[in-house]
């Protein structure tokens, strides 16, 4: 039985790496089970009576090759997507409208907010921390600072609120880039250089001692 203080340090442990980007949960989780499927065929080739020993060893190699190329191709392609997503977002290159005027009205002087006004709230240094940062840490903000004492409690609330929009969009948009970069890693890019690359101690024998003779 596991103790409850386990439980609580697993859930804490979760929470602190991917309650925030739940992308890399499923680059992890899908790199596991890429891992534990590699895992399975490898085991399966040894424990085959039936295949003989030189042939068995040959197909072991090849499979781990195979393997180890679909892994690091998986996690690669998907992680660096995962990376890749999270930096166009936080850099605010693709917003929804509704985000991109709610951060355009922190700023009290938009009296009729437009969507190009966002960028105007932070400045470029601020802009290069990425919107979730200056979000969540608004009282380090210049325009925060700049703010009347007495609407400073309203402003902060209000920019949590974005922030919990801001994160439920960019969770969304990098969870699908994430899937549809798996589909591609797992199905095309991983089996096909895995095979290429796991094809060429063959061709290495052929040449030294021509195939079929």
């Amino acid at each position: 039985m596991i103790k409850p203080t386990g439980i609580s340090s697993f859930n804490n442990y979760i929470f602190k790496n991917y309650a925030k980007d739940s992308s890399k949960l499923l680059v992890h989780v899908g790199t596991g089970v890429t891992v534990i499927g590699a895992s399975a065929q490898v085991g399966m080739l040894l424990a085959d009576k039936d295949i003989e020993g030189h042939t068995k060893k040959y197909l072991v190699n090849q499979e781990i090759i195979t393997s180890g190329c679909c892994i690091g191709l998986y996690y690669t392609i998907c992680d660096g997507t995962r990376r890749l997503t999270n930096k166009i977002l936080e850099q605010g290159k693709f917003l929804t409208e509704k985000i991109a005027l709610s951060i355009a009205s922190l700023n009290d002087e938009n009296k009729n907010p437009k969507v190009s006004q966002w960028k105007d709230v932070f400045t470029k240094d601020e802009l290069k921390k990425g919107i979730s940062n200056n979000l969540e840490h608004i009282q380090d903000t210049k325009i925060y600072k700049n703010t009347a004492d007495s609407l400073k409690p309203q402003l902060f609330e209000y920019s949590q609120k974005i922030l919990e929009s801001f994160r439920g969009f960019k969770n969304g948009v990098s969870v699908l880039a994430v899937l549809a970069a798996s589909i591609f890693a797992g199905n095309i890019a991983g089996p096909v250089l895995g095979n290429i690359i796991a094809s060429l101690p063959a061709k290495k024998d052929c040449k030294i001692q021509p195939c079929g003779k």
